[in-house]
């Protein structure tokens, strides 16, 4: 059981990247140690706070690398790629240390112990190349002949480095070992095999945001140790930086090798690398220009700064955005013209219309290889697999999608696409709201033309072709028509004018009256008034025409009164005639007082009929406050 439980811890990642840590802090220790011991027996060990701040460059960057890529391979420990990176953190602690001691050290050096250091400096440099220049042939993608080159490199450098060491131990002497010559090959290969990625991964957007990001950490890393430092030193000449402190450029490669083969929020490699590299560029071409202006021209320095400033502000920040454009890639359209194509979705003529045109904006944004429907449901639009996949949830109606490989393949979403899509998943969801609430108002409208026509125009035209009575027959007709103007004049009139109403319903009502020689008495007294509903307006026209009709038919008549008025939002409407009455018990058994009835609760109001030997009284009253009701 305990061999077990042994076994397991050190299959976990932290006990793997404890194992890293303690071989770094055991090189460290044993480093500082030899700076630290004292030149002579008995003398005080040397404090490292009076050490040089050149040691702790060289530690931070040895120690560093270590951990960054034993990190890495804690968490991949069966990745290739993270076993080679690991492989060169050990190499750079190698190189970087080995020195410590000749430059930092009180007490003497053996010349055993010194040629011994020498040769672990010229193995972990050498080391560190050829491992950097196997794991970018290598990943993230493989080149052509990927096994050819890495044997060639194994065995170009590894020999190289090997034979002039056995060639310098034998002579005793190293200075033929151009140990600067060999980095400096080693560096330019690293640099042309990251090239070399970023063209084979065009296809691949993962690979292709790894292989920038790679080109951006060596481009700073290894391009300045190279510019800096290896490159004047194989020529022979001073370095414009010396190698402990072009150490910590190798920082730079470390960090950015890792974020590369974590795929640490890859998404976003390759903006990041285009942005940190147009900001560099910026700089070193403002202090280049201002080199030149004050060496070559030999102007003030004030001035050659800011003339080197306004070339810069007016010719290379134009180029970059312009640069910048055509290198990240962006929807294809403009916000007026997504929200116009919203807007076409939305009121598309039927669903599969709007689904299709919806997959064509996206496919216009993005230019997807793939756009296919979500197996799995989101609740907001989120990035899958590093960036190759958008997943888009189920809002207004269209089912959840998901997009794969933008632009072809040739980038990655980001979170700035993401934001988008939420905004246009948002406008999308309102103007669908709004073609459903058009579309409700349409049926709604269509409903209410139907009852009308079903309620009013169909019962006043089967009630005139049953009638026997030419008067009554023409009388209905004349209604009939009358209706139907309305309805199909008002349809759209969500309201209508109660003044106007009631001055049409005045001169039809007169008419009538005068035909059978019937005078009318009109007084309105409601004033301004709000608008009431088309169906209510029905309601109300149909109330009078119905006792209209009854005195013509059977009171006898010879004056008509109708009165309006208004308390508050409560209107009255009476109907009064001074004819000889009738029998109201008998005509409830008609159709024409239960009509009233079932006008008068449409409007929300009562209806009292009173008839008597004086004539006939019929009060309405009715809430002015508009209403639709059914008629």
């Amino acid at each position: 059981m305990p061999q077990e439980t042994t076994r397991h811890l050190t299959l976990t990642p932290n006990s793997r990247l404890a194992l890293v840590l303690v071989i770094g802090l055991l090189a460290t220790g044993l480093a500082s140690w030899s700076v630290m011991r004292p030149a002579e027996p008995g003398q005080a060990f040397r404090s490292l706070l009076d050490v040089s701040p050149v040691y702790w460059i060289q530690i931070l960057t040895g120690f560093g690398a270590l951990a960054i890529s034993g990190w890495v391979w804690a968490l991949r420990p069966r990745d290739t790629a993270a076993r080679l990176f690991a492989l060169s953190g050990l190499a750079t602690l190698t190189f970087t240390y080995a020195p410590i001691p000749f430059r930092f050290a009180q007490a003497a050096i053996s010349e055993a112990a010194a040629t011994s250091l020498i040769v672990m400096n010229a193995v972990g440099a050498s080391f560190f190349g050829i491992v950097m220049v196997v794991l970018f042939i290598n990943y993230p993608a493989r080149l052509p002949a990927h096994r050819i080159l890495t044997l060639a490199a194994i065995l170009i450098f590894g020999g190289w480095t090997l034979l002039g060491l056995a060639v310098a131990l034998s002579s005793g002497s190293f200075s033929g070992l151009n140990l600067h010559l060999i980095t400096v090959l080693e560096m330019l290969l690293i640099c042309v095999a990251v090239a070399a990625q970023i063209l084979v991964t065009d296809r691949d957007p993962k690979a292709r945001a790894v292989a920038i990001w790679f080109g951006l950490a060596v481009l700073f890393g290894a391009g300045s140790f190279i510019t800096l430092t290896a490159i004047p030193g194989a020529l022979g000449r001073p370095p414009i930086v010396q190698a402990q402190y072009s150490f910590a450029f190798f920082l730079l490669i470390y960090i950015g090798v890792a974020a590369g083969l974590r795929q640490f929020r890859l998404f976003e490699l390759g903006d990041w690398a285009y942005r940190i590299l147009f900001y560099v560029a910026g700089a070193v071409l403002l202090l280049v220009l201002d080199g030149v202006l004050v060496s070559l021209i030999s102007l003030e320095p004030a001035s050659a700064f800011g003339l080197s400033l306004l070339a810069v502000a007016l010719v290379y920040l134009p180029l970059r955005d312009l640069i910048g454009r055509r290198l990240l890639p962006k929807p294809g359209l403009k916000e007026d013209e997504l929200f116009l194509s919203v807007v076409d979705i939305a009121f598309g003529t039927s669903d599969r219309d709007r689904h299709a045109r919806w997959r064509a904006l996206l496919d216009k944004l993005f230019s997807p290889l793939e756009i296919s429907t979500g197996s799995q449901a989101v609740a907001e639009p989120e990035l899958a697999e590093d960036g190759v996949a958008l997943h888009l949830p189920e809002r207004a109606g269209h089912p959840g999608l998901v997009l794969r490989y933008p632009w072809q393949g040739r980038a990655l979403f980001s979170p700035r696409h993401v934001a988008m899509v939420r905004q246009l998943v948002e406008l999308m969801a309102r103007a669908e709201e709004s073609r459903q609430a058009y579309d409700r108002g349409v049926a709604e409208e269509r409903g209410r033309i139907a009852r009308d026509m079903h309620d009013n125009i169909g019962a006043q035209l089967l009630g005139a072709l049953h009638s026997g009575d030419r008067e009554r027959k023409d009388v209905m007709i004349r209604e009939t028509l009358t209706d139907l103007r309305d309805i199909i004049n008002n349809a759209s009139t969500p309201g209508l004018d109660l003044d106007e109403t009631l001055a049409d319903l005045r001169v039809e009502t007169a008419d009538r009256l005068a035909s059978v020689g019937i005078t009318l008495d009109w007084q309105n007294t409601i004033g301004q008034a709000p608008d009431l509903s088309t169906s209510s307006t029905h309601a109300l026209r149909s109330i009078v025409r119905e006792a209209v009709s009854n005195t013509i038919r059977h009171s006898g008549a010879s004056q008509l009164a109708v009165r309006l008025s208004r308390e508050g939002d409560l209107a009255r409407l009476e109907i009064t005639d001074d004819g000889k009455g009738y029998d109201i018990d008998a005509q409830k058994r008609g159709n024409g007082l239960s009509n009233m009835q079932t006008r008068a609760t449409g409007l929300a109001g009562t209806l009292e009929m009173n008839s008597g030997d004086t004539g006939t009284r019929i009060t309405l009253d009715f809430a002015l406050s508009p209403r639709e009701v059914r008629p």
